[in-house]
């Protein structure tokens, strides 16, 4: 299967070199910026341990915290089969370090005086990578971007495959998430105001994320009315209990409510239907099947393999959460009036996808589809479709040749959601304060061209993603 692939590899890896060749100008400035600009790393996982951070699940109950102990793990957690190698200590290898933008640098007309008491609205960007290449570096020409309008840009890195299975990335994720909203208000930043933003596979990872928790909440509720039931009255059937049995991988104490939005760019939200497109981009079933946690082909059916896709793919895991709901909504038995009721909306943090309409890596029928769903289980969406754009133009080639189109769209909805009182939809009236007044200026010396457009658009021709 791997030499099958040869040609394939060989092809992009050429294009990748002409792709690299043709943004150097850009890629100096980036680098430069990276180490230069108004950014502290700060570490979120365990530092008694390293190499294998976030360790064996099963035997570690977590609290949302991020401890864990130093053992061998098995790919059931999320890692590969490896044993104890690296003793604990220093964890300056680790993957669990975030970079976090803005932290020093002033609010917009505000004095130093009145910076103590306006905490900036936050947004935690995952970067992709094809589950393979992510690194937090490509968050930074984000947080170049947002950093001067008063936003905190916090960019969490994350274990990659074949360390890790996607498993173990969606705990890392989980787990940055968490210490984000215990910590950001160290760093000047508003724990009510997170907004978690995600592009390619990193918007798929918090994709799953996301749903996994709302998921998880609806369980809960459901679990407590039914304790609370069976103390009143006789007790009832437990064959509706079924979906109990399998268990989350999050171990966070933070709910969904506490977000208050979601921007999903580029995202493959739906695997099964993504598996012939990834394997014509150089993925392998057999790749993708050992990064989302499926077995070869003589050990499971054509039925199981496919449950495996599932199981993370924010759309189906969004379906899982709507049965849930419907669940929660039959215990009522009527009681409560429709007005009343609990929306699945009020649960969901809000929703925006964006998508090139050029993109080629993950087709916007991705998009579409999402949206769709969302749409049929009543949960407003915010829809930004950008004509002609590539897969990575919104985070590389646009903002390289001074379109900010991308990060203008992501300010306004920060600046809208941060603006209510509450992050649910069941309080829309209601508005608190933000300073997010200022319009986002693309005239910006920080926002200015970084790279002639004559060669990004060299560098767009040669794109392999």
């Amino acid at each position: 299967d791997l030499l099958r692939h040869i040609p394939t590899f060989m092809i992009r890896f050429l294009r990748l070199v002409a792709f690299v060749v043709f943004l150097l100008p850009a890629f100096v400035v980036f680098v430069w910026h990276y180490l230069r600009c108004d950014r502290i790393a700060a570490y979120y996982g365990d530092r008694q341990c390293y190499g294998n951070d976030e360790t064996n699940e099963s035997d570690n109950e977590r609290d949302g915290t991020n401890s864990a102990p130093c053992e061998k793990i098995d790919v059931c957690d999320g890692v590969t089969n490896r044993e104890k190698t690296q003793k604990c200590g220093d964890p300056f290898f680790s993957r669990h370090y975030l970079d976090i933008y803005g932290s020093r640098t002033p609010l917009p007309n505000k004095t130093s005086s009145g910076m103590a008491t306006n905490k900036k609205p936050c947004v935690i960007f995952l970067t992709g990578g094809a589950w393979i290449i992510g690194y937090r570096m490509w968050g930074t020409l984000l947080g170049r971007a947002l950093a001067p309008f008063g936003v905190l840009c916090i960019v969490p890195d994350y274990r990659n495959f074949p360390r890790v299975n996607i498993e173990g990335m969606v705990q890392d994720i989980d787990i940055s998430v968490q210490w984000v909203l215990d910590h950001v208000e160290e760093y000047g930043g508003d724990k009510q105001k997170v907004v978690l933003v995600g592009q390619s596979a990193g918007a798929h990872i918090g994709g799953v994320v996301v749903a996994l928790k709302v998921w998880d909440w609806l369980r809960k509720e459901r679990s407590a009315k039914e304790s609370s039931m069976k103390c009143e009255g006789p007790v009832m059937d437990d064959t509706h209990n079924e979906s109990d049995v399998e268990m989350s991988p999050l171990r966070s104490t933070y709910s969904p409510q506490q977000l208050c939005g979601f921007i999903s760019t580029s995202s493959p939200h739906n695997l099964v239907t993504m598996r012939p497109v990834l394997h014509r981009h150089g993925l392998s079933a057999s790749v993708q099947r050992s990064i989302f946690g499926g077995l070869g082909d003589d050990q499971c059916n054509m039925e199981e393999e496919e449950d495996v896709f599932e199981k993370w793919s924010p759309f189906h895991i969004m379906l899982k959460a709507q049965m849930e709901y419907v669940k929660l909504l039959e215990l009522d038995n009527g009681q409560i009036s429709d007005d009343r009721k609990l929306q699945l909306k009020d649960i969901i943090p809000r929703f925006c996808v964006i998508h090139g309409t050029a993109d080629d890596t993950v087709p916007i029928s991705e998009a579409i589809e999402f949206i769709s769903l969302l749409s049929k289980l009543h949960i407003p969406t915010e829809i930004k479709l950008y004509e002609g754009w590539s897969h990575t133009d919104p985070i590389l080639e646009a903002p390289m040749c001074g379109d900010h189109t991308y990060h203008r769209d992501i300010y306004e909805m920060v600046r809208i959601w941060t603006g209510r009182k509450s992050c649910s939809y069941a309080d829309e009236k209601k508005r608190g304060q933000s300073h997010l007044s200022e319009p986002f200026d693309e005239k910006h010396c920080k926002l200015r061209p970084i790279c002639p457009s004559m060669l990004v658009e060299a560098a767009r021709f040669c794109n392999p993603f």
